[in-house]
């Protein structure tokens, strides 16, 4: 197929696709996610024709998605209103179809050419991606040419960027700076003048695995300033999402006891409150850690809360207020005993309906 036979295709499609049903950036976001998900499967075109190459194999078995993803661009870029990286992205998907067509039809000279201005294409769609390229080298501190030695003044540049505190009882949102030289920083937040650790990341990939009560996250980061890459894993019992793409950059912050509490998303603005797969606050508050009561509790959480959109929304707010509010009970023994009072006929009721 030729790549003008395949545009066509994709903006037939085009035509018949809605995407605009939850607004403008909840589109965006989603081409955003599907077009970085296409990226990363994309194969390197390759270097001479042979029988049975399995690169074109794997060209040709990526044309529907490229086709369905290319359709969506373009669909988001008739939008009204749409934001350039809509049609930076669509650019992008566009050069990476015309290499899998060339690659498919061993046309190896024209994909190697389209396909590495798709990723020129790529990487300058990425809403994030000038926050952590190097800027051009300055001059020799020493040159060994001349012999001569000289000062340079200018400091290491610095990236501004939102940051959430991730200190219990805190979590006021601020302006905080880091320098792309290092992953690693360490601040203090103006509000409660209690230091926490920031750890900068591009993200390769990740992977959720679905549990009964929880979903287990695995980040793959390559870190900011480094060679190197890390493999961060947790399980979250909230059951929020968390919309991630390739190269995304990431900020994963923790207390300084080095207890991770919070993954923030700079790309995207958005963020994720780790809470931790065994939490029931207010319930251990009252009957204790490792109460039998506490079972009904969980058992209801994930039989009945994480089925609808009401309860899950519940829960995302229990995680988030809920230890507060558990500390509080714990230091007032009588709104303790009056809570323990309350739990305690739920859990009957709760019981009685088989959540055990």
């Amino acid at each position: 197929m030729q790549p003008e036979e395949f545009l066509q295709a994709a903006q037939s499609r085009a035509a018949q696709m809605d995407v605009k049903r939850n607004g403008v950036p909840a589109a965006l976001e989603r081409l955003r996610t599907d077009a970085s998900a296409l990226f990363a499967r994309i194969p390197e075109p390759p270097l001479y024709r042979r029988a049975e190459d399995p690169a074109r194999k794997a060209a040709e078995a990526l044309l529907p998605e490229a086709e369905k993803v290319l359709a969506e661009a373009i669909a988001v870029t008739w939008l009204p209103e749409v934001p350039p990286a809509a049609h930076g992205i669509l650019a992008a998907v566009q050069a990476h179809a015309e290499a899998l067509c060339h690659t498919v039809d061993g046309r190896l000279g024209q994909a190697e050419t389209a396909w590495r201005k798709a990723l020129e294409l790529e990487r300058s769609a990425h809403p994030t991606r000038s926050l952590v390229t190097e800027a051009p080298a300055p001059p020799p501190v020493f040159d060994k040419a001349t012999g001569m030695s000289r000062y340079d003044p200018r400091e290491a540049p610095h990236v501004k960027v939102k940051l959430v505190c991730p200190n219990t009882g805190c979590k006021r949102i601020g302006d905080f700076e880091f320098t792309t030289s290092h992953a690693y920083h360490r601040y203090v937040c103006p509000a409660c003048n209690t230091p926490f650790l920031a750890y900068f990341g591009e993200l390769r990939a990740l992977e959720v695995e679905a549990q009964r009560s929880s979903n287990r996250y695995l980040f793959t980061v390559d870190e900011v300033g480094g060679a190197s890459s890390a493999r961060i894993d947790f399980e979250e019992a909230s059951g929020a999402e968390f919309p991630a793409a390739r190269r995304d950059l990431l900020a994963f912050l923790y207390t300084e006891a080095r207890e991770l509490k919070v993954v923030v998303n700079i790309t995207n603005g958005r963020l994720m409150w780790i809470s931790p797969a065994a939490s029931c606050f207010l319930a251990t508050a009252a009957f204790g850690e490792g109460a039998s009561e506490l079972v009904a509790f969980r058992a209801f959480r994930d039989d009945v809360l994480r089925r609808h959109g009401l309860g899950r929304a519940f829960i995302r707010g229990y995680y988030r207020y809920g230890p507060g509010l558990a500390r509080w009970v714990a230091h007032h023994p009588r709104v303790r005993t009056g809570v323990r009072a309350v739990l305690t006929r739920v859990h009957r009721g709760l019981t009685r309906s088989g959540h055990t």
